[in-house]
């Protein structure tokens, strides 16, 4: 006969009673089946557990092994508690990989705000351009994608979490930089200056798509890889640039920012995973994700309703 965790309670429970008819109470069973069960183990162990007269106690025997089970029954009970933590994915590591343009929204508040929720969880963030964030997590090598770009995967899957606003940056002395919004027609004739496409395909898509609904093509005279390079050309006269509004990024003194007009500039940002490799964790996060969203879009609603 082998002893189970049945077997470590009523051990526990029997030497912390001391009693045999509270034991029973306490474990649910009548007390002829405690002491004849009692008596199996010791049977079994080989040795007795238990003096019963003129008092029930615990012999040195008893002593050394219901210590050990105690132990091994709060060992059991702790990897219990630890396994339905992993169930719900409050124990467990997410990979994720978020675009630089996505850093200076509420998003990274709401992943610092998970992280101090579930502090159990590892979270990993790589910052990644969106095309090499689709091709990762079609690799395997992240778990959810915080991206601008969708691409093509059996059982990759996306939904919006948010939006941004597009925005001109143009120099300071620019005819338009004292305008409080521009429309994107009164863009048809000046230069531009934009981010090479390979970096954000779909972003750069667009761009030339919000230009050519206006009834023009952007005449791009520079493009560049990094953003610091954009807005130096910008600032040294180059031409404008059209890019996404992110509140906090430094700008250069001699450059001003200006909003687009029209509900149809703004840019979505797709939350991405793949529904094919199961992690409890990766799906807490993206509830996570999902919840702070449609608060941050109900307060907007709210503020719009009493403007």
């Amino acid at each position: 006969m082998n002893l189970g965790t049945r077997d470590f309670r009523l051990l526990t429970v029997l030497a912390n009673e001391l009693h045999f008819g509270r034991a029973a109470d306490a474990l649910g069973m009548r007390q002829p089946q405690l002491s004849t069960r009692l008596a199996q183990i010791e049977r079994t162990l080989g040795v007795t557990l238990f003096v019963r007269r003129p008092r029930v106690a615990m012999t040195p025997a008893g002593r050394t092994i219901i210590d050990a089970a105690r132990r091994a029954f709060s060992d059991f009970e702790t990897a219990v508690e630890q396994a339905r933590l992993v169930e719900r994915g409050q124990i467990g590591a997410i990979v994720t990989a978020i675009g630089s343009s996505v850093m200076l929204t509420d998003i990274p508040n709401s992943i610092q705000r998970f992280r101090g929720q579930y502090p159990d969880v590892g979270l990993t963030l790589r910052d990644m351009h969106s095309r090499q964030q689709w091709e990762a997590l079609s690799a395997g090598q992240i778990d959810v994608a915080i991206t601008r770009e969708i691409g093509v995967g059996r059982s990759l899957k996306s939904e919006i979490i948010g939006r941004q606003r597009f925005v001109v940056l143009m120099p300071s002395d620019h005819p338009l930089s004292n305008r409080k919004k521009i429309a994107l027609e009164e863009l048809k004739d000046e230069s531009f200056v934009l981010f090479q496409p390979v970096i954000a395909p779909g972003l750069h898509h667009q761009i030339n798509a919000l230009c050519i609904r206006a009834g023009f093509s952007p005449k791009i005279v520079q493009e560049a890889e990094e953003w610091y390079t954009v807005l130096g050309f910008v600032r040294a006269g180059f031409g404008i640039t059209i890019t996404l509004d992110m509140p906090g990024a430094p700008v250069l003194a001699d450059v001003t920012s200006c909003p687009l007009e029209g509900l149809e500039t703004h840019s979505p940002i797709f939350l991405c995973w793949d529904e094919d490799r199961d992690s409890a964790s990766r799906d807490l996060f993206l509830d996570w994700l999902r919840h702070d969203s449609e608060m941050a879009g109900d307060k907007k609603r709210r503020k719009t309703q009493t403007q």
